[in-house]
């Protein structure tokens, strides 16, 4: 275990079970973690767990690890997403928390999520020196593993579930808005719940069930497998959702979808018409709905959202900061000393309100947008509409390709020196390489190219006001990627 070296990626350690990631790995992480707490005197670390195979077993692991070093562990009861862990800590005081997950990947990974004191991500400068700890000390922790295995340490169990509902359902007015509903519009409400086999399994349903909302659910047990798709709230593996709104559709005019990903803490929703709507248009509407609630301050997003976003900050003389793609990036301007961010937002799904917590919230962001439909008596689409005047104005797209690393290093150096046929070169009027390749046109379209950080892929995202046009953009620059 003396060379044992394990590199972090954008969001914590993820890898394939049994291969890169074992209970030796999480055992190895969670005592550098202790390691590090207690050289800042921190003593209580909460760990939650999704429904992957295996998951339950590498957070007992991870607790029994903590608690060799010191540190008091506790449990969750239950499977449970991401966001209600980062409330648990929040709201209780712990000092950390870790999260087994792999969120969006597909079944064969897992992962290792760290959460700060504050109920977000935990800030890069930290995690560097838990990394740090790991591959310095790997023979410490590592190589007399067996020595932990005859000892019996005891850990805490908690229900993290519900001090989180009650929180999330006082913070939506979900009740205030239901009462003061039009019986007539209520009738014609119908919810459908995609968790995609993941934490989120009862969560919304358990709140609309109490609250007598009409609803059913589609891939709703838990299987670790995700059989027949990848448990992230995209276009693609939303087939059965778009399928079961789109029917209930007929009979309700005010039918809509709610997906949330493997750990539930990005949101995907679907239309009456079974049409998917995608993050950025969530984010429009929720943002909207918060500058007219009396919301003022600053709104954060990062490089790949879209413009929509840009366009309400400027009409309402909001500031606007831009960061790199990965919410850890838009929660420490969240945290921060004197930070007046009271929402930000990425392109994957992930959305968060400061007032609930620094951190992304698929079921609060879904109870949020029911909570608009419901105050406004609108559908997704008339919201959307009603912001900009005329139908939702930006065509986005992002496609993904599959590409190992030695492939991945070759393309990047070659957009760095510039050795890149781009599409509509001459009409490119700037060059943002905040995170990837992106390249902004002079009508308002853009092309993103980046590399991701935590798959095998190289993910193309476009965006104009012309379906033909951003279409264009992603084919072209996939034609070129083929050809080098």
């Amino acid at each position: 275990m003396a060379n044992i070296l394990i590199n972090f990626g954008t969001d914590g350690y993820r890898g394939i079970i049994g291969d890169n990631f074992t209970f030796k790995h999480v055992g190895l992480i969670s005592r550098a973690l202790g390691e590090y707490l207690k050289s800042n005197s921190s003593k209580k670390v909460a760990i939650g767990y999704d429904t992957r195979f295996l998951s339950k077993e590498f957070a007992v692991k991870s607790a029994e690890s903590l608690e060799s070093v010191g540190i008091d562990a506790t449990l969750s009861d239950n499977f449970c997403p991401s966001p209600v862990l980062s409330y648990f800590v929040k709201n209780k005081g712990y000092d950390a928390g870790i999260m087994i997950t792999a969120s969006h990947n597909p079944f064969m990974f897992s992962g290792l999520k760290f959460k700060s004191r504050f109920g977000a991500s935990m800030l890069q400068s930290e995690v560097k020196k838990i990394e740090k700890i790991v591959n310095e000390d790997g023979k410490k922790y590592g190589s007399d593993d067996n020595k932990f295995k005859k000892n019996i340490y005891d850990f805490s169990y908690a229900d993290f579930k519900k001090d989180y509902i009650k929180r999330i359902i006082d913070l939506t007015g979900l009740n205030k808005a239901l009462s003061n509903a039009d019986k007539d519009f209520i009738k014609s409400l119908y919810v459908v719940i995609d968790p995609m086999y993941g934490a989120g399994i009862g969560y919304l349903s358990s709140i609309l069930k109490d609250f007598s909302v009409n609803h059913s659910s589609v891939n709703n047990t838990v299987n670790p497998a995700f059989p027949g798709l990848n448990p992230e709230p995209i276009d693609a593996n939303l087939n059965k959702l778009k399928l079961s709104v789109k029917k209930r559709g007929i009979k309700n005019k005010f039918a809509v979808g709610f997906a949330t990903d493997g750990d539930a803490d990005r949101i995907g929703a679907v239309d009456d018409s079974g049409n998917f709507i995608d993050s950025h248009k969530i984010f429009t509407i929720i943002l909207n709905y918060l500058i007219e609630e009396g919301f003022s301050g600053s709104v954060v997003k990062t490089v790949s959202v879209s413009k929509s976003i840009g366009d309400i900050c400027r009409k309402n003389g909001i500031k606007l900061y831009e960061t790199p793609i990965g919410f850890k990036n838009i929660a420490e301007l969240m945290i921060k000393d004197g930070s007046d961010v009271f929402i930000g937002g990425e392109e994957s799904g992930g959305i968060g309100v400061a007032l609930h917590l620094p951190e992304r919230d698929g079921i609060f962001n879904a109870l949020m947008l029911l909570k608009i439909m419901i105050v406004k008596q609108k559908n997704l689409n008339e919201l959307l509409n009603d912001i900009f005047g005329e139908n939702y104005p930006y065509i986005y797209k992002r496609v993904d390709i599959k590409i190992d690393d030695a492939k991945k290093l070759i393309l990047i150096e070659k957009l760095k020196a510039e050795y890149f046929n781009l599409p509509f070169k001459n009409k490119i009027i700037n060059l943002n390489f905040t995170d990837g390749f992106k390249f902004e046109y002079n009508d308002g379209s853009w092309l993103l190219i980046r590399p991701s950080g935590t798959e095998p892929v190289l993910r193309i995202y476009a965006e104009s006001k012309d379906e033909k046009l951003t279409a264009s953009l992603i084919n072209k620059a996939i034609e070129e990627i083929k050809a080098l």
